[in-house]
């Protein structure tokens, strides 16, 4: 077995079946775990990162395997393969989930999976308390049940696609910039885009009630919002928290930023936060460079941090540094 970080991503391996069943339900649950051909050799490879409220992962076992969970408890578990194939038992449903055939598995749900030799997958695992507390800040109001999602997910096109994508993404970003991980800032907006895409794009037991249109907000509203973010710019900020603060449902939120200022609400915010690296760079008392402010304010792609640094004020980040004087 070895167990070690590299670039973000814990990485765990093994050869020895036992020891991978143990190594897998530390990071999802207790289960069972048997090879399909017994003379086969398993390469079990796993790389993955969590944050508060999920993990993802990037899995493969190296050989065919048997893999019949317990019924999840307290979490969702979406799986997107990358290759090979996976055939699906969960009572008297029978899936074959492949690339461009993804599969989500709800709390309290027993299944069986039957992973191809070449199999592997993204594996996203999204905390039940965690996104039922989202789901009631997008409708403004409790739950009227339990969350469910159809269990199919088509990643070939639409909405299933672009939800795929978002995830890749976010796994490149954590390998290319570790310190994503450590910047609760970085991480909350992580969990939003996350679990707002699941739920708006994916099928589900609020599907009908999400996709009702809501009354547009008065700007009172919108002050209280923005003066929560400036009065705490250093802070970790959701939409959750904006939304419970101004007494509006998620939903609304959104609306109210995109109407009368034509942005998200964490659009704006990065905005916000941008303005003060630039008042930073501006100082000409306090010594710094262009990397520690912007990380200070929860930019960690400088590249794409730079590029909308000189839309914004027509001149690079190191300009507005040189140009202090």
């Amino acid at each position: 077995m070895q167990r070690n970080h590299l670039t973000g991503l814990e990485v765990l391996q093994s050869k020895d079946l036992d020891e991978t069943r143990a190594l897998v339900a530390g990071v999802f649950c207790d289960h069972r775990l048997s090879l399909s051909d017994r003379k086969s050799g398993l390469d079990y490879q796993h790389r993955y990162f969590r944050t508060a409220a999920m993990s993802f992962s990037v899995m493969r076992y190296g050989a065919g395997v048997r893999v019949a969970p317990q019924a999840l408890d307290s979490f969702f578990l979406i799986q997107l393969p990358l290759k090979g194939g996976d055939h699906i038992e969960s009572g008297k449903t029978s899936l074959l989930s492949q690339p461009g055939r993804g599969t989500i598995h709800c709390p309290d749900e027993s299944f069986s999976m039957n992973w191809s030799a070449d199999c592997s997958k993204i594996a996203v695992r999204i905390e039940r308390d965690a996104i039922e507390r989202h789901a009631a800040a997008l409708l403004g109001r409790p739950l009227p049940q339990r969350l469910h999602f159809t269990p199919e997910m088509d990643t070939r096109k639409g909405s299933g696609l672009a939800w795929e994508r978002t995830i890749r993404q976010l796994l490149r970003s954590v390998q290319q910039t570790p310190e994503l991980l450590d910047h609760p800032l970085m991480q909350a907006q992580f969990e939003q885009l996350v679990m707002s895409g699941l739920l708006i794009w994916q099928g589900n037991t609020l599907s009908n009630r999400l996709a009702q249109p809501t009354a547009i907000v008065q700007p009172r509203h919108l002050k209280l919002a923005e003066d929560y973010m400036r009065a705490h710019l250093d802070a970790p900020i959701t939409n959750e928290q904006l939304a419970a603060l101004t007494g509006i449902s998620l939903r609304t939120l959104y609306n109210s930023f995109q109407k009368f200022r034509g942005v998200s609400p964490m659009r704006y915010l990065r905005e916000l936060r941008m303005d003060k690296v630039r008042e930073a760079l501006l100082d000409t008392n306090r010594a710094h460079n262009v990397t520690t402010v912007a990380t200070q304010w929860g930019f960690f792609e400088l590249g794409r941090f730079a590029a909308e640094y000189r839309r914004r004020y027509g001149e690079s980040p190191s300009d507005t540094l040189r140009r202090r004087g």
